[in-house]
């Protein structure tokens, strides 16, 4: 008994306990089991062939013992396949994984199984993509046999991402909190020996302070700098430096002799330790903030379509779940609720708000017949729908995957310290080798090559960038310009074509009234027609109504107020018309001949069947956009203009402009297409949008802006974010990203120039270790200087 109680279990690795005890005899051999859960996943990992996955290093004994015999729901699953021409393809979370093992096994078992072509974890997101054939295999079963290993997949979703995000940033603030508040402590008592170093201090004193110093670092190097010792070691396991192993090694090593220097009666250098993982982490803290605001303005682009659709089944309404939504169903939408899929119209008309997927600021009329998409909005009448698509093909739906394919397409931007760091870690190692062998029969040999690696410690190397980020972003901020992360910083100062929207970007985004033709008197006109439109909330009529109010003209909102979607108003008790030509004249109205110009929307009136006059509106141009785009035309600049609007409206804003290109009548896909072929042939591309409709073209980019006013996603998925509505903000916004990337490589040259000059010195025995820090501490502060430099940088 006593030896079965020192067995450990073949799957797990868990301590048997006597009465669990579980035997397999298989091939004359006998196998022990802490209970039949583990048994069971030992047969089918057997049985798949897989037996060598007991024998991987990197295993971690975590229970992978509970067989589970969750039914999962076929319809459900459905919802959450996309169908492309290679396969069927879903994305799952799994629960359960541990280490790299456990997704060694949960590829292969799955590659194994019959008709899946390709199955992929992420070890950091637990997230599977599956690929499969849905002629050979089932979405159900395949999820039966992961579960069968010990492993729960359920479907990917925002939920589950925005989740693990937020505990992302949780975990980095608090290591970051605790570094600020330790690293504080930790300066009183360093200050303290500096001085007691120069000018005397009594042995028990001294090593008081010493110890102090050691108890509040060992916190911040081992707790808060843990992702950077992660990092450090995984980059070691896969031959591949980082800058995780540069800031490691630094933090480490000053560590590690300072406790060596505790116990010796030497000085101590916890200071440089703790100050290296806290600067950093701030820096981390940065960039985990703007992958969380990415990621929750495409939540909020697929939350435009409504998770609740009304279905008509015998001629009644029933609530769904807008995922269970067929292809042929047919589904009631009252006025003020978005489309939740695309769909035909097959009964009633309403004006419809398609500036989420069109950028057209005004309402278009739709009638039975015509196709309306998801995430738009019915305005004002109840239509029956018949679906086209179902939720998960819907255009908002392959919007929001545009927008997440665009984002994995981008190439990573390799910081110059990381690209360096490969040759530079292996020298410093090895010149602190052959220093220690070359002092080797001296007392001090130990000491000199750990001193190269105290003066080489790559605090300078490590600070050079996030330092002037930090300061670049910072006066930014001061200037209404919000950059998302040093990345973009560096995308920035390399672009040469710069693409805008043109509604809401280059334009006011409101129309405005420019011309008043009255038959009579234009003050009687605009009164009448501000009185009708003061109800209605269409963006030509707030222009109108806005007009009246510049004029100091006092508006009497009219009552029985009958609306014609797509045509126009009409004030019932005082016969007073408000619309097109075509309406009016539908309406018994004589009107003049008239030309209506295709760049503008003209609103006809009439009284008792009396002509009245009309009023012409127009979308603005921005008052600063000339000047701005001429100082960027002078910086050597290219321009591209793309729009969904007419091509008369486009082109003549273009003219106006001097615009190099324009492009109309685009669809969000086009848009996309567009930049993504600009690329293609070598031009690094910002695109300035302010819209729904944007935001597939914003995330192609190589960089995107936006301007305040803009919606959600568009303002949530740009790098870039123009806090005032001031175009004059984006030329000075391409010159701090320039001067910033000038600066890095200036901080860049002096750290590694004064490792060149350092470490010779430190490896020669000519530089104690107090020197080396106070050397290393002279380059930090020189690389913040020189970040500081920003901060002057004049005001657009």
């Amino acid at each position: 008994m006593a030896e079965s109680e020192r067995q450990s279990c073949v799957h797990c690795g868990l301590p048997i306990p006597p009465a669990d005890l579980v035997i397999e005899n298989n091939e004359g051999h006998e196998f022990l089991f802490c209970c039949h859960g583990c048994r069971g996943a030992w047969l089918i990992i057997q049985g798949a062939g897989l037996d060598n996955f007991y024998s991987r290093n990197d295993l971690k004994h975590e229970p992978l013992t509970e067989i589970h015999t969750t039914q999962f729901d076929s319809a459900y699953l459905q919802n959450f396949i996309i169908e492309t021409a290679t396969g069927s393809e879903i994305s799952l979370i799994v629960d359960g994984i541990h280490c790299a093992s456990c997704i060694w096994l949960i590829e292969r078992y799955m590659q194994q199984l019959p008709g899946v072509l390709a199955a992929r974890v992420n070890f950091a997101t637990h997230r599977l993509s599956l690929r499969f054939d849905s002629k050979l295999a089932d979405i159900t079963q395949l999820c039966w046999k992961l579960s069968q290993l010990g492993y729960m997949p359920r479907p990917y979703s925002q939920d589950e991402l925005r989740s693990s995000m937020e505990s992302e940033r949780r975990n980095l603030l608090l290591r970051f909190g605790t570094a600020v508040f330790l690293s504080m402590q930790l300066m009183g008592f360093s200050i303290a020996l500096y001085a007691g170093y120069f000018s005397g201090i009594d042995p028990q004193t001294h090593l008081l302070l010493q110890t102090l110093a050691a108890l509040v670092t060992t916190p911040v190097v081992f707790y808060s700098g843990f992702p950077f010792l992660r990092g450090a070691w995984f980059s070691v396991r896969n031959l591949s430096p980082n800058m995780d192993l540069l800031i490691a090694m630094g933090s480490l090593m000053a560590y590690s002799y300072s406790l060596f220097a505790l116990f010796t009666g030497r000085e101590v250098y916890f200071d440089t330790a703790a100050m290296i993982v806290t600067l950093i982490l701030a820096g981390r803290l940065f960039e985990s903030s703007a992958r969380h605001r990415a990621s929750a303005g495409l939540d909020r682009l697929l939350q435009l379509a409504p998770p609740i659709a009304r279905r008509l089944v015998n001629g009644q309404p029933q609530q769904i779940d807008s995922r269970l939504l067929e292809p042929d169903d047919l589904i009631l939408v009252v006025p003020g609720d978005r489309f939740p899929v695309d769909g035909l119209i097959i009964s009633g008309s309403s004006e419809v708000d398609e500036a989420a997927v069109s950028g057209e600021s005004l309402p278009v009329f739709r009638q039975e017949g015509e196709s309306v998409r998801a995430g738009t909005q019915n305005l004002n009448g109840t239509l029956t729908l018949k679906v086209e698509a179902k939720a998960a093909d819907s255009f908002i739906a392959r919007i929001g995957r545009m927008v997440e394919q665009a984002q994995t397409r981008k190439a990573p931007i390799q910081n110059l310290a990381d690209r360096i760091a490969g040759v530079f870690i292996p020298t410093v190692l090895s010149i602190s080798v052959i220093t220690f062998f070359y002092w080797g029969a001296d007392q001090n040999a130990l000491l000199h090559a750990i001193t190269v690696l105290v003066v080489a410690c790559p605090c300078a190397l490590g600070l050079a960038t996030p330092t002037a980020v930090m300061v670049a972003t910072g006066r930014a901020a001061e200037e209404g310009v919000l950059f998302r992360g040093g990345d973009t910083l560096e995308a920035a100062a390399h672009l040469n074509l710069l693409a805008f929207d043109k509604t809401g970007t280059l334009t006011e985004g409101r129309p405005q009234v420019i011309d008043i033709l009255a038959v009579n008197d234009q003050r009687e006109l605009l009164d009448c027609a501000a009185r009708l439109e003061s109800g209605s909330r269409h963006p030509l009529a707030q222009g109108i109504t806005s007009e009246a109010r510049r004029r100091q003209i006092s508006v009497t909102p009219l009552r029985n107020i009958q609306q014609v979607p797509g045509k126009g108003l009409i004030a019932i008790d005082e016969k007073l018309l408000g619309g097109s030509a075509d309406f009016l004249r539908e309406q018994g109205v004589f009107l003049p001949e008239t030309d209506d110009d295709s760049t503008t929307s003209v609103v006809h009136f009439s009284r008792n069947s009396h002509y009245l006059g009309a009023i012409t509106l127009q979308d603005l141009a921005r008052s600063e956009a000339d000047e701005a785009l001429a100082l960027l035309r002078s910086r050597g600049y290219s321009s591209l203009l793309l729009s969904g609007d007419q091509a008369g409206c486009v082109e003549r804003l273009s003219d106006n402009l001097k615009i190099d290109h324009w492009l109309a009548q685009l669809t969000p896909e086009l848009k996309t297409q567009e930049i993504e072929r600009l690329k293609n042939e070598g031009n690094r591309v910002l695109m300035t949008g302010d819209g729904i409709n944007d935001a597939p073209a914003l995330a192609a980019a190589t960089v995107s802006c936006s301007i305040v006013g803009s919606s959600d996603i568009a303002m949530e998925q740009a790098q870039i974010l123009l806090t005032r509505p001031n175009l004059l903000l984006l030329p000075w916004t391409l010159q701090v990203a320039q001067t910033a990337m000038s600066i890095i490589r200036q901080n860049l040259f002096w750290a590694f120039s004064y490792n060149l000059v350092a470490i010779p010195l430190a490896a020669s025995g000519k530089l104690l270790p107090v020197y080396g820090a106070a050397a290393m501490a002279l380059s930090s502060i020189g690389v913040l200087l020189n970040s500081l430099r920003l901060k002057r940088i004049a005001p657009p």
